[in-house]
């Protein structure tokens, strides 16, 4: 009986959190692609409101850069600080990087997108 108790001393301190997480592994130990993951309704659509005042205010930084370019090409003055103070004041969302890969986010504005 000591030794059994010893034994799972062992395993435990060796950082095996149960019995089977020593032996039913395997070598290469567990995939992330196994693992599912869980959210509850809430979350999600605290998740998706997240993502979806980001791409809004993303539209709007895409509206006022290609104003303040149309500004700047006809040497508009006033539109270019009308813009400007309005592209400044679009908040700007701080995601992390896993809600990036959640699908409906809108990646930032880029140079080529106020080309068009």
């Amino acid at each position: 009986m000591n030794k059994i108790i010893i034994s799972l001393m062992l395993l435990f301190s060796a950082g095996c959190k149960s019995i089977t997480s020593c032996f039913l592994i395997g070598a290469e130990g567990p995939n992330p692609e196994d693992t599912k993951l869980l959210r509850s309704p809430e979350y999600q659509k605290e998740i998706d409101a997240l993502i979806a005042a980001d791409a809004e205010n993303k539209k709007w930084e895409k509206i006022f850069l290609k104003e303040i370019k149309a500004a700047q090409l006809n040497d508009d003055l006033g539109a270019y600080y009308f813009f400007f103070e309005e592209f400044m004041s679009i908040p700007r969302l701080i995601l992390p990087e896993w809600m990036k890969k959640e699908p409906g986010y809108t990646p930032r504005v880029r140079l080529e997108d106020i080309r068009e």
